[in-house]
């Protein structure tokens, strides 16, 4: 794995246009269990001409004595002013919480006047579960400083043994007051339904999920900025909470 981290940075040092390098640390407490996980994800991406940026991302994860790991690379397109649409690849060996593949294709819509809706289909297929879903949302920036993002999650969960098909869904809220290039605080929450899979490991149950959760980021220099974010998630069926403390940090130069 620490090859994929290399190949990231070595990725965004090869070219003579901007860069950026997001590197994320999540710290997951499981209440019931009383253990925790963790999971780290680097991510380069390098402009390669006027409406064109590529990338790559890895990830590696610890949890339930669980050691896995997947990587893969992106291409961003911008056709015109306001449009930007994202193709994206990840891929896992013997992974039981990461999807073996995972596909997706976003779009991000800006129409003016602070409105920016968004769009994006992913197939995620794991070891003993395919999860196929759309997400739809806007980002509404109508008061000064002061965004909000619903929303809005729709697709199906099937498993292999025994074979069947189960709806997903999910839907949400995120609150953003920020200064530019100075500082951020937001507070979100959701609720839904999901595979267990990607939350346990192998295994063919839905969850109810109720999430929230805070943070905010703040420019430690021009182009550097740290962030801090804490998710707590209830799982229902599973009578378990994860607490999620996560810190990233993004360089664009």
């Amino acid at each position: 794995m620490y090859y994929l981290f290399v190949a990231i940075l070595l990725f965004s040092s090869a070219t003579s246009r901007a860069h950026e390098v997001f590197l994320s640390t999540q710290v997951v407490d499981i209440k019931k269990q009383n253990v925790t996980g963790k999971q780290v994800d680097a991510l380069a991406k390098a402009t390669v001409s006027e409406k064109f940026e590529a990338g790559l991302q890895a990830t590696y994860l610890e949890r339930f004595n669980l050691f896995e790991k997947r990587a893969g690379a992106f291409v961003i397109y911008r056709p015109k002013t306001g449009v930007s649409l994202e193709l994206k690849h990840l891929r896992g060996r013997e992974n039981e919480l990461l999807p073996e593949t995972q596909t997706s294709f976003a779009g991000y819509f800006s129409i003016g006047d602070g409105i920016t809706p968004f769009v994006s289909f992913t197939d995620a297929r794991y070891s003993a579960t395919t999860v196929n879903y759309v997400r739809l949302g806007t980002e509404i920036e109508k008061l000064r400083n002061i965004i909000l993002i619903p929303q809005v999650m729709s697709g199906r969960a099937t498993f292999r043994s025994p074979a069947e098909t189960e709806e997903i869904y999910a839907y949400g809220l995120r609150a953003v007051y920020y200064r530019e290039e100075k500082f951020s605080v937001f507070i979100f929450g959701s609720r839904g339904r999901e595979a267990s899979q990607g939350v346990i490991g192998v295994s063919n149950i839905l969850v109810s999920t109720r999430s929230g959760g805070i943070g905010g980021s703040y420019f430690l220099t021009k182009g550097l900025k740290a962030e801090l974010v804490v998710d707590h998630t209830d799982y229902e069926e599973l009578g378990n909470q994860f607490v999620t403390t996560a810190f990233n940090l993004q360089w664009v130069f």
